[in-house]
């Protein structure tokens, strides 16, 4: 799940683009929906997101990642159908 970086120039201006594979995410988290352990536990996974968003929400929310503001920030991501495949579902 490595993060990839491309940077360009774009009229006299440095742009990095950032990108990383979820596929494994997402493969874990049906995994994770799917097991007994999580659907009988108090404290269940609520989901998994890749760095490259959470960078993302971090800045959005403008709170580091591993925050309780974050924290919530990101559970109401989760929550938005936009990013429901990063929600492992039944919890």
């Amino acid at each position: 799940m490595a993060i990839r970086e491309r940077m360009f120039e774009d009229d006299g201006t440095l742009r990095v683009i950032r990108s990383q594979d979820v596929q494994p995410i997402l493969e874990a988290n049906k995994r994770a929906q799917n097991s007994e352990l999580n659907r009988k536990s108090e404290m269940r996974r609520a989901g998994s997101i890749p760095m490259v968003v959470a960078e993302q929400w971090s800045r959005e929310c403008g709170a580091a990642i591993g925050t309780q503001e974050f924290g919530k920030y990101a559970k109401k991501k989760l929550m938005d159908g936009e990013f429901s495949k990063l929600r492992i579902h039944g919890f």
